[in-house]
């Protein structure tokens, strides 16, 4: 769980430096855009995506839920 917490924080921590554009509304939906879509424009955009997507992929591999990550006071991916 300690490890979660930890790459929680860094999510937290990207999308709130990153996720004010409707374009990247989170970690969910840029991971799809970079990683499985091939979207790599979005590196000229994000320099960090690199340490950000790594993050993500240890938080899912360490178990955690992807609607853990809040934002706003609501979760993210709830459209979805």
């Amino acid at each position: 769980m300690n490890k979660i917490n930890e790459s929680l924080e860094h999510l937290l921590g990207f999308e709130k430096k990153y996720c004010t554009s409707s374009k990247l509304a989170n970690s969910q939906i840029v991971y799809w855009q970079y990683k499985i879509l091939g979207n790599r424009s979005l590196k000229d955009h994000i320099p960090e995506i690199d340490e950000w997507m790594h993050h993500y992929e240890q938080f899912l591999n360490d178990g955690g839920d992807p609607y853990l990550l809040k934002q706003g006071g609501s979760f993210l991916g709830q459209e979805f």
